[in-house]
Protein backbone atom coordinates (compact mmCIF):
# COMPACT_ATOMS: atom_id res chain seq x y z
CA UNK A 1 0.00 0.00 0.00
CA UNK A 2 1.04 3.35 -0.69
CA UNK A 3 2.16 5.74 2.19
CA UNK A 4 0.16 8.26 0.72
CA UNK A 5 -3.37 7.33 1.62
CA UNK A 6 -5.12 10.17 3.68
CA UNK A 7 -8.36 9.84 4.62
CA UNK A 8 -10.36 13.30 5.59
CA UNK A 9 -13.13 12.67 7.76
CA UNK A 10 -15.85 15.16 7.29
CA UNK A 11 -17.15 17.09 4.36
CA UNK A 12 -17.21 21.08 5.02
CA UNK A 13 -15.04 23.70 5.38
CA UNK A 14 -12.71 21.76 7.64
CA UNK A 15 -12.71 18.96 5.64
CA UNK A 16 -12.73 20.15 2.37
CA UNK A 17 -9.78 23.23 2.46
CA UNK A 18 -7.67 20.63 3.65
CA UNK A 19 -8.23 18.42 0.98
CA UNK A 20 -7.85 21.66 -0.72
CA UNK A 21 -4.54 22.48 0.04
CA UNK A 22 -3.54 18.84 -0.13
CA UNK A 23 -4.27 19.40 -3.86
CA UNK A 24 -1.94 22.16 -3.90
CA UNK A 25 0.72 19.82 -2.42
CA UNK A 26 1.75 18.85 -5.88
CA UNK A 27 2.25 15.11 -4.32
CA UNK A 28 0.37 12.27 -6.41
CA UNK A 29 -1.58 11.44 -3.05
CA UNK A 30 -4.80 9.17 -2.58
CA UNK A 31 -7.84 11.13 -0.87
CA UNK A 32 -10.39 9.68 1.06
CA UNK A 33 -13.76 11.99 1.96
CA UNK A 34 -16.06 9.99 4.29
CA UNK A 35 -18.59 12.64 4.47
CA UNK A 36 -22.23 12.35 5.76
CA UNK A 37 -25.43 14.07 6.59
CA UNK A 38 -24.80 17.71 4.50
CA UNK A 39 -23.40 18.22 0.73
CA UNK A 40 -19.78 18.18 0.44
CA UNK A 41 -17.83 21.33 0.82
CA UNK A 42 -20.94 22.84 2.51
CA UNK A 43 -21.57 21.65 5.76
CA UNK A 44 -24.09 22.28 7.94
CA UNK A 45 -23.11 25.88 8.14
CA UNK A 46 -22.83 26.51 4.48
CA UNK A 47 -26.09 24.66 3.37
CA UNK A 48 -28.46 26.55 4.94
CA UNK A 49 -32.42 26.11 3.60
CA UNK A 50 -33.13 29.70 3.51
CA UNK A 51 -30.92 32.89 1.63
CA UNK A 52 -32.05 34.92 5.19
CA UNK A 53 -29.31 33.13 6.40
CA UNK A 54 -26.23 35.32 6.53
CA UNK A 55 -22.40 35.19 7.12
CA UNK A 56 -21.43 36.81 10.72
CA UNK A 57 -18.19 37.89 8.43
CA UNK A 58 -17.53 40.31 5.83
CA UNK A 59 -17.15 39.86 2.62
CA UNK A 60 -13.28 41.04 3.23
CA UNK A 61 -12.77 38.55 5.44
CA UNK A 62 -14.35 35.52 4.51
CA UNK A 63 -11.90 34.04 1.94
CA UNK A 64 -11.11 30.52 1.51
CA UNK A 65 -7.35 31.75 1.50
CA UNK A 66 -5.38 33.43 3.97
CA UNK A 67 -2.87 34.50 1.84
CA UNK A 68 -5.22 35.52 -0.87
CA UNK A 69 -7.49 37.90 0.83
CA UNK A 70 -9.52 39.55 -2.01
CA UNK A 71 -10.30 35.63 -3.30
CA UNK A 72 -13.98 35.05 -2.10
CA UNK A 73 -14.49 39.11 -2.75
CA UNK A 74 -13.39 38.99 -6.62
CA UNK A 75 -15.71 35.77 -6.63
CA UNK A 76 -18.56 37.56 -5.27
CA UNK A 77 -18.11 40.80 -7.14
CA UNK A 78 -18.66 37.90 -10.63
CA UNK A 79 -22.11 36.80 -9.40
CA UNK A 80 -24.90 38.90 -10.70
CA UNK A 81 -26.62 40.18 -8.03
CA UNK A 82 -23.56 41.85 -6.90
CA UNK A 83 -21.93 42.78 -10.02
CA UNK A 84 -23.64 46.36 -9.86
CA UNK A 85 -21.94 46.78 -6.13
CA UNK A 86 -18.76 48.78 -5.80
CA UNK A 87 -15.72 46.66 -4.40
CA UNK A 88 -15.19 49.87 -1.77
CA UNK A 89 -18.97 48.90 -0.37
CA UNK A 90 -18.64 45.09 -0.98
CA UNK A 91 -15.92 44.40 1.66
CA UNK A 92 -18.56 45.21 4.37
CA UNK A 93 -21.02 42.86 2.93
CA UNK A 94 -22.53 40.04 4.69
CA UNK A 95 -23.58 37.44 1.89
CA UNK A 96 -25.85 34.44 1.98
CA UNK A 97 -24.82 31.27 3.52
CA UNK A 98 -25.87 29.30 0.30
CA UNK A 99 -23.92 31.78 -1.49
CA UNK A 100 -20.72 30.80 0.75
CA UNK A 101 -21.24 27.83 -0.37
CA UNK A 102 -21.61 28.29 -4.26
CA UNK A 103 -18.03 29.92 -3.37
CA UNK A 104 -16.54 27.10 -2.14
CA UNK A 105 -17.85 24.69 -4.64
CA UNK A 106 -15.90 26.68 -6.95
CA UNK A 107 -12.71 26.56 -4.61
CA UNK A 108 -13.09 22.88 -5.04
CA UNK A 109 -13.70 22.50 -8.57
CA UNK A 110 -10.58 24.38 -9.50
CA UNK A 111 -8.27 22.98 -6.98
CA UNK A 112 -9.40 19.18 -8.68
CA UNK A 113 -8.85 20.93 -11.80
CA UNK A 114 -5.29 21.63 -11.07
CA UNK A 115 -4.28 18.81 -8.95
CA UNK A 116 -1.43 16.21 -10.04
CA UNK A 117 -1.92 13.94 -12.78
CA UNK A 118 -2.01 10.99 -10.37
CA UNK A 119 -4.02 12.48 -7.59
CA UNK A 120 -6.55 10.37 -6.60
CA UNK A 121 -9.88 11.66 -5.42
CA UNK A 122 -12.85 9.17 -3.57
CA UNK A 123 -15.26 11.05 -1.66
CA UNK A 124 -17.67 8.32 0.21
CA UNK A 125 -21.17 9.34 1.83
CA UNK A 126 -21.87 7.50 4.44
CA UNK A 127 -20.87 7.95 8.16
CA UNK A 128 -17.70 7.04 9.87
CA UNK A 129 -18.62 5.23 13.35
CA UNK A 130 -15.34 3.80 14.51
CA UNK A 131 -10.95 3.57 13.96
CA UNK A 132 -8.51 0.78 14.74
CA UNK A 133 -4.94 1.02 14.53
CA UNK A 134 -3.12 -1.69 12.95
CA UNK A 135 0.95 -2.21 12.28
CA UNK A 136 0.25 -1.17 8.16
CA UNK A 137 -2.53 1.24 8.80
CA UNK A 138 -5.88 2.84 10.21
CA UNK A 139 -9.09 1.05 9.90
CA UNK A 140 -11.90 3.37 9.53
CA UNK A 141 -15.30 1.70 9.90
CA UNK A 142 -18.53 2.81 8.56
CA UNK A 143 -21.89 2.77 9.64
CA UNK A 144 -22.54 0.29 6.78
CA UNK A 145 -20.28 -2.00 7.86
CA UNK A 146 -17.39 -1.28 4.78
CA UNK A 147 -13.91 -0.70 6.11
CA UNK A 148 -11.80 2.13 4.17
CA UNK A 149 -7.77 1.76 5.25
CA UNK A 150 -5.39 4.77 5.40
CA UNK A 151 -2.08 5.87 6.58
CA UNK A 152 -3.30 9.15 7.60
CA UNK A 153 -6.70 10.53 8.95
CA UNK A 154 -7.97 13.72 9.96
CA UNK A 155 -11.09 14.50 12.06
CA UNK A 156 -12.63 17.61 10.06
CA UNK A 157 -16.31 16.33 11.96
CA UNK A 158 -17.36 19.56 12.36
CA UNK A 159 -19.87 20.80 15.54
CA UNK A 160 -21.65 18.04 17.18
CA UNK A 161 -25.70 18.92 18.06
CA UNK A 162 -26.32 20.80 21.51
CA UNK A 163 -25.97 18.25 24.76
CA UNK A 164 -29.12 17.93 26.59
CA UNK A 165 -30.72 20.30 28.16
CA UNK A 166 -33.66 18.48 29.46
CA UNK A 167 -34.02 16.68 33.00
CA UNK A 168 -36.92 14.24 32.55
CA UNK A 169 -35.69 11.77 29.22
CA UNK A 170 -39.14 10.83 28.33
CA UNK A 171 -39.07 13.91 27.04
CA UNK A 172 -36.48 13.60 24.68
CA UNK A 173 -38.42 11.34 22.51
CA UNK A 174 -41.25 14.07 21.85
CA UNK A 175 -41.91 15.62 18.44
CA UNK A 176 -42.24 18.66 20.43
CA UNK A 177 -38.71 18.74 21.04
CA UNK A 178 -36.16 19.62 18.75
CA UNK A 179 -32.39 18.73 19.73
CA UNK A 180 -30.72 19.88 16.27
CA UNK A 181 -31.18 23.60 15.15
CA UNK A 182 -29.43 23.45 11.91
CA UNK A 183 -32.66 20.76 10.18
CA UNK A 184 -35.07 22.49 8.21
CA UNK A 185 -37.07 20.39 9.95
CA UNK A 186 -37.31 22.78 13.35
CA UNK A 187 -38.68 25.85 11.69
CA UNK A 188 -41.66 24.27 9.43
CA UNK A 189 -45.48 23.64 9.94
CA UNK A 190 -45.54 26.66 12.19
CA UNK A 191 -48.60 28.25 10.84
CA UNK A 192 -50.53 27.19 12.83
CA UNK A 193 -48.49 27.30 16.05
CA UNK A 194 -48.98 30.32 18.71
CA UNK A 195 -45.73 29.78 21.33
CA UNK A 196 -42.57 28.56 20.62
CA UNK A 197 -39.81 28.42 23.17
CA UNK A 198 -36.05 28.70 21.95
CA UNK A 199 -33.38 27.18 24.56
CA UNK A 200 -30.47 29.67 23.89
CA UNK A 201 -29.95 33.52 23.35
CA UNK A 202 -26.67 33.16 20.88
CA UNK A 203 -26.20 33.54 16.84
CA UNK A 204 -28.11 30.14 16.54
CA UNK A 205 -31.10 31.34 17.78
CA UNK A 206 -30.85 34.23 15.72
CA UNK A 207 -31.19 32.54 12.51
CA UNK A 208 -33.61 30.51 13.98
CA UNK A 209 -36.12 33.29 14.87
CA UNK A 210 -35.21 34.07 10.70
CA UNK A 211 -36.43 30.84 9.51
CA UNK A 212 -39.44 30.44 11.82
CA UNK A 213 -40.57 34.12 10.57
CA UNK A 214 -39.52 33.64 6.94
CA UNK A 215 -42.04 30.38 6.95
CA UNK A 216 -44.90 31.74 8.29
CA UNK A 217 -44.86 31.97 11.98
CA UNK A 218 -47.10 34.75 13.18
CA UNK A 219 -46.92 33.78 16.91
CA UNK A 220 -44.88 34.62 20.04
CA UNK A 221 -41.44 32.93 20.42
CA UNK A 222 -39.96 32.71 23.78
CA UNK A 223 -35.85 32.19 24.16
CA UNK A 224 -34.35 31.54 27.38
CA UNK A 225 -30.52 31.02 28.42
CA UNK A 226 -28.54 31.65 32.24
CA UNK A 227 -28.00 35.49 30.71
CA UNK A 228 -30.39 36.47 28.79
CA UNK A 229 -30.21 38.20 25.54
CA UNK A 230 -27.02 40.20 24.86
CA UNK A 231 -26.16 40.64 21.29
CA UNK A 232 -24.74 42.85 19.69
CA UNK A 233 -24.47 44.43 16.11
CA UNK A 234 -21.36 44.82 13.71
CA UNK A 235 -20.68 48.66 13.95
CA UNK A 236 -17.73 51.17 12.50
CA UNK A 237 -16.76 48.25 10.14
CA UNK A 238 -14.63 50.52 8.97
CA UNK A 239 -12.60 51.15 11.55
CA UNK A 240 -9.23 49.74 12.99
CA UNK A 241 -8.05 50.01 16.69
CA UNK A 242 -4.06 49.10 16.70
CA UNK A 243 -2.94 50.91 19.88
CA UNK A 244 -3.63 48.10 22.07
CA UNK A 245 -1.52 45.55 20.07
CA UNK A 246 1.20 48.26 20.50
CA UNK A 247 0.81 47.65 24.86
CA UNK A 248 0.73 43.77 24.23
CA UNK A 249 3.01 42.31 26.57
CA UNK A 250 6.22 39.81 25.32
CA UNK A 251 4.58 36.90 28.04
CA UNK A 252 0.99 36.85 28.93
CA UNK A 253 -1.25 35.93 32.11
CA UNK A 254 -4.70 36.56 32.42
CA UNK A 255 -4.83 39.16 34.88
CA UNK A 256 -2.17 41.80 33.24
CA UNK A 257 -4.09 41.03 29.16
CA UNK A 258 -7.82 41.41 31.21
CA UNK A 259 -6.02 44.86 33.12
CA UNK A 260 -5.26 45.91 29.48
CA UNK A 261 -8.54 45.05 27.65
CA UNK A 262 -10.05 46.55 30.27
CA UNK A 263 -8.62 49.92 29.94
CA UNK A 264 -8.44 50.26 26.05
CA UNK A 265 -12.41 49.31 26.30
CA UNK A 266 -12.74 52.47 28.89
CA UNK A 267 -10.91 54.65 26.70
CA UNK A 268 -13.09 53.77 23.58
CA UNK A 269 -16.72 53.78 25.71
CA UNK A 270 -15.66 57.14 26.87
CA UNK A 271 -15.84 58.76 23.52
CA UNK A 272 -18.77 56.76 22.38
CA UNK A 273 -17.11 54.07 20.34
CA UNK A 274 -17.67 50.39 20.67
CA UNK A 275 -15.52 48.06 23.01
CA UNK A 276 -15.57 45.39 20.52
CA UNK A 277 -12.64 47.05 18.41
CA UNK A 278 -10.70 46.25 21.21
CA UNK A 279 -11.32 42.31 20.65
CA UNK A 280 -11.37 42.77 16.97
CA UNK A 281 -7.79 43.80 17.46
CA UNK A 282 -6.92 41.24 19.76
CA UNK A 283 -7.84 38.59 17.08
CA UNK A 284 -4.77 37.78 15.44
CA UNK A 285 -2.98 37.26 18.93
CA UNK A 286 -6.39 35.30 20.61
CA UNK A 287 -4.83 31.69 19.82
CA UNK A 288 -1.17 33.16 21.42
CA UNK A 289 -2.66 34.41 24.00
CA UNK A 290 -4.56 31.41 25.04
CA UNK A 291 -1.96 29.00 24.92
CA UNK A 292 0.50 31.11 27.44
CA UNK A 293 -2.39 31.00 29.67
CA UNK A 294 -1.85 28.39 32.67
CA UNK A 295 -5.18 26.08 33.05
CA UNK A 296 -6.09 27.66 36.13
CA UNK A 297 -6.26 30.63 34.10
CA UNK A 298 -8.16 29.12 31.38
CA UNK A 299 -11.12 27.12 33.59
CA UNK A 300 -11.57 31.12 35.20
CA UNK A 301 -11.89 32.84 32.04
CA UNK A 302 -14.38 29.86 30.74
CA UNK A 303 -16.21 30.42 33.80
CA UNK A 304 -16.01 34.26 34.85
CA UNK A 305 -15.01 36.12 31.20
CA UNK A 306 -16.01 33.91 28.28
CA UNK A 307 -19.55 35.19 28.51
CA UNK A 308 -18.45 39.10 27.65
CA UNK A 309 -15.71 37.90 25.71
CA UNK A 310 -18.61 36.31 23.42
CA UNK A 311 -20.93 39.44 23.52
CA UNK A 312 -18.51 41.21 22.09
CA UNK A 313 -16.42 38.73 19.46
CA UNK A 314 -19.62 37.07 18.03
CA UNK A 315 -22.00 40.12 16.54
CA UNK A 316 -24.53 40.03 13.65
CA UNK A 317 -25.20 42.36 10.77
CA UNK A 318 -27.25 45.51 12.42
CA UNK A 319 -30.39 44.93 9.65
CA UNK A 320 -30.92 41.30 11.23
CA UNK A 321 -30.49 43.15 15.00
CA UNK A 322 -33.27 45.40 14.12
CA UNK A 323 -35.40 42.92 13.19
CA UNK A 324 -34.97 41.27 16.60
CA UNK A 325 -35.46 44.21 18.39
CA UNK A 326 -38.68 44.93 16.23
CA UNK A 327 -39.92 41.77 16.97
CA UNK A 328 -38.90 42.18 20.90
CA UNK A 329 -40.67 45.28 21.13
CA UNK A 330 -43.69 44.21 19.32
CA UNK A 331 -43.96 41.77 22.36
CA UNK A 332 -43.62 38.72 19.22
CA UNK A 333 -40.43 37.86 21.23
CA UNK A 334 -39.59 37.90 24.81
CA UNK A 335 -35.86 37.25 25.94
CA UNK A 336 -35.50 35.27 29.38
CA UNK A 337 -32.56 35.29 31.47
CA UNK A 338 -32.78 32.04 33.15
CA UNK A 339 -32.74 28.43 33.15
CA UNK A 340 -35.35 25.46 32.24
CA UNK A 341 -36.84 23.02 35.43
CA UNK A 342 -39.07 20.80 33.62
CA UNK A 343 -40.88 20.51 30.24
CA UNK A 344 -44.00 18.22 31.08
CA UNK A 345 -45.60 17.06 27.36
CA UNK A 346 -49.55 17.78 27.22
CA UNK A 347 -51.94 16.25 24.92
CA UNK A 348 -51.68 19.47 22.21
CA UNK A 349 -48.51 21.79 24.65
CA UNK A 350 -45.85 21.38 26.41
CA UNK A 351 -45.80 22.57 30.33
CA UNK A 352 -42.20 24.46 30.84
CA UNK A 353 -41.06 25.69 34.36
CA UNK A 354 -37.91 27.86 34.71
CA UNK A 355 -36.55 29.70 37.31
CA UNK A 356 -36.69 33.54 36.12
CA UNK A 357 -32.33 35.03 37.44
CA UNK A 358 -34.21 38.56 37.09
CA UNK A 359 -37.31 37.30 38.73
CA UNK A 360 -36.11 35.57 41.28
CA UNK A 361 -39.12 32.88 41.37
CA UNK A 362 -40.14 30.33 39.03
CA UNK A 363 -42.60 30.99 36.20
CA UNK A 364 -44.67 28.85 33.87
CA UNK A 365 -44.92 28.87 30.03
CA UNK A 366 -47.18 26.88 27.55
CA UNK A 367 -45.49 26.37 24.31
CA UNK A 368 -45.58 24.07 21.38
CA UNK A 369 -42.02 23.71 20.40
CA UNK A 370 -38.98 23.76 22.14
CA UNK A 371 -36.07 24.05 19.47
CA UNK A 372 -32.41 23.90 21.54
CA UNK A 373 -30.05 26.16 20.45
CA UNK A 374 -27.27 26.02 23.38
CA UNK A 375 -24.74 25.35 21.08
CA UNK A 376 -22.51 21.93 20.46
CA UNK A 377 -21.94 19.34 22.79
CA UNK A 378 -17.83 19.86 23.26
CA UNK A 379 -17.99 17.12 25.68
CA UNK A 380 -16.58 14.10 23.95
CA UNK A 381 -18.34 11.86 26.35
CA UNK A 382 -21.06 13.43 26.02
CA UNK A 383 -21.50 14.27 22.21
CA UNK A 384 -23.93 12.69 19.63
CA UNK A 385 -20.87 12.27 17.64
CA UNK A 386 -20.40 8.18 17.57
CA UNK A 387 -17.04 7.84 16.33
CA UNK A 388 -15.86 10.63 18.25
CA UNK A 389 -17.06 8.67 21.47
CA UNK A 390 -15.83 5.60 20.16
CA UNK A 391 -12.31 6.87 19.84
CA UNK A 392 -12.47 8.83 23.20
CA UNK A 393 -13.62 5.42 25.03
CA UNK A 394 -11.25 3.28 23.31
CA UNK A 395 -8.60 6.30 24.36
CA UNK A 396 -7.49 7.16 20.56
CA UNK A 397 -8.16 10.52 21.40
CA UNK A 398 -8.97 12.13 24.58
CA UNK A 399 -10.42 15.62 25.89
CA UNK A 400 -8.95 18.83 26.65
CA UNK A 401 -8.45 19.50 30.32
CA UNK A 402 -11.13 21.88 30.28
CA UNK A 403 -12.88 18.97 27.97
CA UNK A 404 -14.31 21.42 25.31
CA UNK A 405 -13.11 19.02 22.32
CA UNK A 406 -10.18 16.98 21.12
CA UNK A 407 -6.67 17.20 23.25
CA UNK A 408 -4.25 17.71 20.11
CA UNK A 409 -0.74 19.29 19.28
CA UNK A 410 -1.62 23.17 18.62
CA UNK A 411 0.62 23.78 15.37
CA UNK A 412 -0.14 20.40 13.68
CA UNK A 413 -3.37 18.76 14.83
CA UNK A 414 -2.06 15.47 15.87
CA UNK A 415 -4.27 13.79 18.53
CA UNK A 416 -2.93 12.83 22.06
CA UNK A 417 -4.30 9.52 23.01
CA UNK A 418 -5.24 8.70 26.61
CA UNK A 419 -1.79 8.05 27.88
CA UNK A 420 -0.33 11.58 26.86
CA UNK A 421 1.18 10.18 23.69
CA UNK A 422 0.73 12.50 20.16
CA UNK A 423 -0.28 9.85 17.23
CA UNK A 424 1.22 11.38 14.29
CA UNK A 425 -1.33 9.58 12.41
CA UNK A 426 -4.63 10.78 13.09
CA UNK A 427 -5.18 14.90 13.21
CA UNK A 428 -7.63 17.00 13.86
CA UNK A 429 -9.03 20.53 13.25
CA UNK A 430 -11.29 23.03 13.80
CA UNK A 431 -13.87 23.34 16.51
CA UNK A 432 -12.56 19.88 17.83
CA UNK A 433 -9.38 22.55 18.68
CA UNK A 434 -11.42 24.66 20.79
CA UNK A 435 -10.03 23.87 24.12
CA UNK A 436 -6.70 24.10 22.94
CA UNK A 437 -6.56 27.18 20.65
CA UNK A 438 -9.57 29.24 21.79
CA UNK A 439 -10.76 30.54 18.78
CA UNK A 440 -10.95 27.96 16.01
CA UNK A 441 -14.64 27.90 14.82
CA UNK A 442 -14.87 30.77 12.06
CA UNK A 443 -12.83 30.93 8.58
CA UNK A 444 -10.41 33.49 9.40
CA UNK A 445 -8.99 31.18 12.19
CA UNK A 446 -9.58 27.62 10.31
CA UNK A 447 -8.40 28.35 7.11
CA UNK A 448 -4.89 28.96 8.91
CA UNK A 449 -4.93 25.89 10.90
CA UNK A 450 -5.94 23.64 8.13
CA UNK A 451 -3.66 25.14 5.83
CA UNK A 452 -0.82 24.25 8.42
CA UNK A 453 -2.24 20.68 8.91
CA UNK A 454 -2.11 20.13 5.44
CA UNK A 455 1.60 21.55 4.92
CA UNK A 456 2.89 19.46 8.09
CA UNK A 457 1.61 16.41 6.45
CA UNK A 458 2.62 16.78 2.93
CA UNK A 459 6.11 17.46 4.37
CA UNK A 460 5.78 14.26 6.09
CA UNK A 461 4.64 12.62 2.80
CA UNK A 462 7.89 14.26 1.13
CA UNK A 463 10.24 13.10 3.81
CA UNK A 464 8.83 9.17 2.99
CA UNK A 465 9.41 9.82 -0.36
CA UNK A 466 12.86 11.02 0.01
CA UNK A 467 13.97 8.14 2.27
Amino acid sequence: MSNNNIAVIGGGFCGMMTAVYLLQSGLPLNIIIINDGYPFGRGVAYNAHTNKYLLNVRAINMSAFEDERYHFLDWLQLQPSYAHIPKNILVNVYAPRTMYGDYLQHVWQQAVKNKHPLTNINIIEQKAVNIKENAESLCIHLANNKIIDADNVVLATGNTVPGNIIQNKSFLQSDKYFTNPWTKECVSNVRHLKNILIVGNGLTMIDTVQGLTENGFKGKIYTISPNGFKLIPHKYNLLVYEKIVEELPEEYNLREVFLLVRRHIKSLTDVGIGAHLVIDALRPYTQQIWQSLSFDEKKYFVKRLSHAWTILRHRIPVHIYEMIQELRMQGRMITIAGKIISAIEEPNAVTVNYADNKLQKEETISVERIINCTGPETDLHRCANELLKNLAAAGIIKPDALHLGIDADAITGAVINSYGKKNEHIYTTGGNLKGILWENTAVPDIRVHVKRLALHLSAKLKEKAVC
